[in-house]
């Protein structure tokens, strides 16, 4: 099971990127219908042309789901994840937890809101995922797919977004020079620390991360079955699983399974169900003689003995 729900999850997002890329690239690649609906499924997109029915569906999949929009629809995440799978291939490295930058997070997320709501959409347009991995198709490979093919290089004309105010302002070198620029950090800092991206400076990660950890399935780890081996911590491109108390920050995981298909003890699932601890290991002794235990043997409440200074 646990396999079967990474290869799906990773086929799924192959081809929505191989989608979105086509039809962001150029005309004769792309599917008009189908390529009109991956780009309307797009979240803040959906949030910048009033698409409330779009804005309430990924709100609902992610708190039953959590974060699968950025691990299979947005073109930008699995970029990262296809950026940092080659860095691994050429030299070999674990992840470690790292604490969440919820700081510059929530301030990123204010400063979209405040520009949406004073109807500055350039700011949103830069940092926006799926509009930023546009412009990459528009100014990078379309100018190279015209070159190959000897055709003019003409985005696609049935891409409604791409003809909002904010992104046909930036065209030209303009256009270009952001769109290398934001190449080139998102393979830097991806090929390094994987997804520190989505879980800084991306609006709609820290946005669905709201949701997400209060979502119904979630990644948990067992500590029963547990033996601190560490191997979903080395491979979590999200740095967000803190073996040292056997946690998975739910708001920054982006789902891609990764973690549950390492371990080989099965001590880590998704799955909708929260494990404690069946012998309170971690129960400080104080609280112990407080609390009534149950017997493992006979099933009745154990008498706990009163301590010396209550004898007194």
């Amino acid at each position: 099971m646990n396999r079967l729900l990474r290869i799906t999850r990773i086929t799924a997002s192959i081809v929505f990127f191989l989608v979105i890329t086509a039809a962001l690239t150029a005309a004769p690649l792309a599917v008009p219908v189908v390529a009109q609906w991956t780009e309307k499924i797009q979240f803040l997109p959906a949030v910048m042309t009033f698409s409330l029915f779009i804005f309430i569906s990924w709100l609902i999949i992610t708190l039953v789901f959590g974060r699968v929009y950025c691990s299979t629809v947005c073109p930008m995440g699995t970029l990262q994840d296809i950026t940092a799978c080659i860095r691994l291939r050429l030299k070999p490295r674990d992840y470690r937890y790292t604490a969440p930058a919820n700081n510059v997070r929530y301030i990123t997320v204010f400063i979209v809101l405040g520009c949406l709501m004073a109807g500055v959409f350039a700011v949103p347009s830069i940092i926006d995922p799926y509009t930023a991995y546009m412009r990459m198709c528009n100014d990078i490979l379309a100018p190279v797919y015209g070159f190959l093919t000897g055709s003019a290089a003409e985005p696609p004309a049935h891409m409604a977004w791409q003809h909002n105010v904010a992104v046909k302002a930036m065209t030209g070198w303009t256009g270009t020079s952001i769109a290398i620029i934001t190449a080139a950090i998102v393979a830097g800092f991806s090929a390094r620390r994987g997804r520190i991206i989505c879980n800084t400076v991306c609006p709609v990660g820290t946005t669905l991360g709201f949701i997400a950890r209060f979502s119904i399935f979630q990644i948990d780890i067992d500590t029963d079955k547990c033996t601190n081996c560490r191997r979903c911590e080395y491979v979590c491109k999200s740095c967000c699983i803190d073996m040292n108390d056997h946690v998975v920050d739910g708001s920054r995981c982006v789902n891609c399974f990764n973690c549950i298909n390492v371990c080989p003890d099965d001590a880590i699932r998704y799955t909708s169900r929260r494990k404690q601890l069946s012998i309170p290991m971690m129960q400080s002794l104080k609280d112990l003689k407080r609390v009534p235990e149950t017997t493992l043997d006979s099933g009745k409440p154990a008498t706990c003995e009163k301590s010396k200074h209550n004898d007194k």
